[in-house]
């Protein structure tokens, strides 16, 4: 996209160029024949025009290229742009150069005003620098200190703030926005409770790796401007009446209907220089030591779920810099007074995401396919990513579920492409030979990487190619593909199949991927390195990769098929001879499963033990003790979508249900794991999607570059309906009643019935 700008140059504080977490205000030149500002930063900016809120951005990309965010604008100025550059390792931000680059045109293309050296730029003196980050995967905090001037500011442009001199950067690869704009809808919090707040010095200071991983880059305790984890962790509350002002010592907690991600926007009148703490979760956990309160643990996710501000005596509209996720939030006033006349969160979700309309007779199937749907628009704004907030990542084998789901929701793969592009330019020097990240854009200082999610990749390309087509992006990643396959090439043994894995091997969350199952020769891993090879012989043309394979299915069936069930690892004795260890996982016999390593038909009495006895309903204390259950990612999952292969849709409507409407029910999105002691809103488990639309409907997936809708022979057709966005601006429209399936679509498009 080199014709984006026409004057426009990087720049960025001289003073800074290499400083972790510098926050830049440039102010825009408008003359009211703006038609619009093409604009990109590094790492993010917002855009505030006549002092509201206008953009946030830009959509991540590869090191060293950035999209073109490209805002309509329409009036006079001032308009504001505010550049946080955070300069440090993370899973969500690349560590690179601080930079902000914009211009702006008219109606014809003319060039109005550019980023230059000699453009406004002024220290974000509200913003304090040095402080705790936000989580191990994610930037900085956010803590800041307000007076009058701020909110003048934003509706004159004038600033009171020290001017900086710019230095231009060497310009970056520039890319196009690949998915749609957003638009910000306000959610309001509505206050539950109130009380008073004190310090407790009995209670422990929360400490965590993000606090002092020095190869992440932060700043040291000792330089902190504020500790806002030594208070928040002793801060103790206490219900009782404290009316409608927030004075020293009180607070007020607020919920939103279910748990949102966005912007915190709140509205205050400050009566006396006040010091604020919000603190914030996605979950009521109550503490037995506030019994009767809603819990509200700022650090349950390993996050530093708190945002302060010292405020001067004035009227404010703040707007936290970056999105976070919450269903209960709770303001503590620790000096001063204030009133909150306004509490609401700027969601930031994919808005295509709602595009899809469905309704169930079945109202738990409806709530935890609204979860779904929620989970899936918070979590794929700019690109496909695990969580919405400890790490706003863009994590492989997660993106193999959630990009499946993403056209069932909007009749688009954006997300999908956007995150696929970034990896197919990924930068991998600091990984072994061939291997690629397991979650990008980031920067691992650790040189952390997992072997297993780079074969869930190869998988993810050859869904996308069914998808859509053998698009140029597909072409693009091919070295990807090439480079994973050499790599894995050279750690087979001889019997073909990989052993002594390097790196972070990822089974799953369960005892499928303690050091002991995964050690030597890996069943589950090599299962997925089978079912790699055949996807890779359809992305390369290579029929000899589904023939190698195939071949080790069989090999692997040989070796690790006990006849009950499939054994996790085999490792060798002092003799080199490899044996059988007695590690077992429910996961495991669903990698088999569901990678047709084993089969009902070809093994019934074994495929139907685990239709029977395993899954949500097993107690595994008492059957089948020895073989260890599954967690939600990936075992369950597997589970599901086999049954749904078998045609048992009315046992994954139950299963689904007792599985997944407790997440539903507390939350309003769907879980990382089956408890609340990590994130609360996974896209992977979005997922869910796609295999009710299967099980009621009989929908399997749509195939946009030939007008093909793939579909079951038969389905529950349990009462409900719904209605799918085509890419074609059409819908295809499911009807399940009394038994019987209403299948209603555009006339281009043709229907393809691929099981029963």
């Amino acid at each position: 996209m080199t014709n984006a700008f026409t004057n426009a140059r990087p720049v960025w504080s001289e003073s800074d160029l290499e400083s972790l977490n510098v926050s830049l205000f440039f102010v825009v030149p408008l003359t009211g024949k703006e038609s619009e500002i093409r604009v990109t930063a590094s790492s993010f900016y917002r855009i505030f025009l006549h002092g509201k809120f206008l953009a946030y951005g830009p959509s991540r990309d590869a090191h060293g290229h950035f999209r073109v965010d490209r805002i309509p604008l329409k009036g006079k100025g001032p308009l504001i742009i505010e550049v946080a550059g955070y300069c440090c390792n993370s899973f969500y931000a690349i560590n690179q150069a601080s930079f902000c680059l914009y211009e702006t045109f008219d109606e014809e293309g003319r060039s109005l005003a550019a980023s230059s050296k000699e453009s406004k730029a002024y220290r974000n003196e509200t913003r304090l620098r040095k402080v705790t980050r936000f989580s191990y995967q994610r930037a900085f905090s956010e803590s800041y200190e307000f007076d009058p001037r701020y909110p003048l500011f934003l509706k004159t442009g004038d600033c009171p703030y020290e001017k900086v001199g710019l230095a231009e950067l060497p310009m970056p690869i520039l890319e196009r926005r690949i998915v749609h704009d957003l638009s910000f809808p306000r959610a309001t919090f509505q206050k539950v409770e109130e009380g008073v707040a004190s310090i407790d010095s009995s209670l422990p200071i929360y400490q965590d790796r993000y606090q002092t991983t020095e190869y992440l880059k932060i700043f040291p305790k000792e330089e902190w401007e504020i500790d806002s984890n030594a208070v928040a962790s002793k801060l103790a509350y206490r219900l009782s009446p404290v009316g409608e002002t927030l004075c020293s010592g009180t607070f007020f907690t607020y919920a939103l209907p279910a748990s949102l991600t966005g912007f915190f926007e709140l509205v205050l009148d400050v009566k006396e220089d006040a010091l604020l703490y919000l603190v914030f979760d996605e979950v009521n956990v109550p503490s037995s030591s506030q019994p009767g309160m809603i819990g509200i643990s700022f650090y349950r996710n390993t996050t530093h779920n708190c945002i302060t501000y010292s405020l001067k005596k004035g009227h404010y509209r703040l707007l936290s810099f970056e999105p976070y996720t919450a269903h209960f939030a709770r303001l503590v006033c620790l000096g001063g007074s204030l009133t909150v006349s306004s509490f609401k969160l700027a969601r930031y979700e994919n808005p295509d995401a709602h595009r899809i309309h469905y309704s169930f007779a079945n109202k738990k199937i409806e709530r935890v396919f609204a979860s779904a749907v929620s989970t899936f628009a918070q979590n794929a704004v700019d690109l496909l990513t695990d969580c919405p907030s400890r790490e706003r990542a863009g994590w492989l084998c997660d993106s193999f579920f959630s990009g499946q789901t993403e056209p069932l929701l909007t009749g688009f793969n954006l997300e999908e492409e956007a995150f696929l592009d970034a990896y197919a330019k990924c930068k991998k020097d600091d990984l072994p030979e061939g291997m690629i990240s397991m979650c990008y854009p980031a920067d691992f200082p650790s040189k952390e990487y997992i072997p297993n999610w780079s074969l869930w990749y190869i998988l993810e390309l050859e869904q996308f190619q069914k998808r859509n087509g053998n698009v140029p992006l597909i072409s693009k990643s091919r070295e990807n593909i090439e480079g994973i396959l050499s790599y894995f090439k050279k750690l087979e043994n001889e019997d073909g199949m990989l052993e002594n894995l390097q790196g972070w091997v990822f089974v799953e969350w369960s005892k499928a991927n303690d050091p002991e199952f995964i050690a030597g020769v890996n069943a589950p891993s090599n299962m997925l390195y089978a079912a790699a090879l055949i996807a890779a012989s359809s992305l390369l043309g290579d029929p000899s990769l589904k023939e190698k394979g195939v071949a080790l299915k069989l090999a692997i069936k040989k070796m690790f098929f006990r006849g009950d069930f499939f054994v996790d690892n085999a490792i060798r004795d002092e003799n080199g001879v490899l044996h059988l260890t007695e590690n077992t996982s429910e996961t495991c016999q669903y990698y088999a499963l569901y990678f047709g390593v084993a089969s009902l038909e070809k093994d019934p009495e074994f495929a139907n033990r685990m239709i029977r006895d395993f899954g949500e309903y097993r107690d595994d204390k008492t059957v089948y003790p020895s073989v260890y259950k599954s967690n939600l990612l990936m075992g369950i999952m597997m589970r599901l979508e086999w049954l749904n292969c078998l045609g048992r849709h009315e046992q994954v409507f139950a299963e689904t249900i007792d599985y997944f409407d407790k997440m539903a029910t507390l939350t309003g999105t769907l879980w990382e794991h089956d408890d609340v002691n990590a994130s609360l809103n996974h896209c992977f488990a979005s997922y869910v999607v796609h295999f009710l639309l299967e099980a009621n409907f009989g929908l399997l997936y749509i195939d946009e570059a030939k007008k093909e809708i793939h579909m079951t022979e038969s389905s529950l057709s349990d009462e409900g309906s719904v209605s799918i966005p085509l890419r074609s601006g059409g819908r295809l429209f499911l009807q399940g009643k009394d038994g019987k399936r209403t299948i209603r679509k555009p006339k281009e498009y043709s229907l393809v019935f691929e099981r029963a």
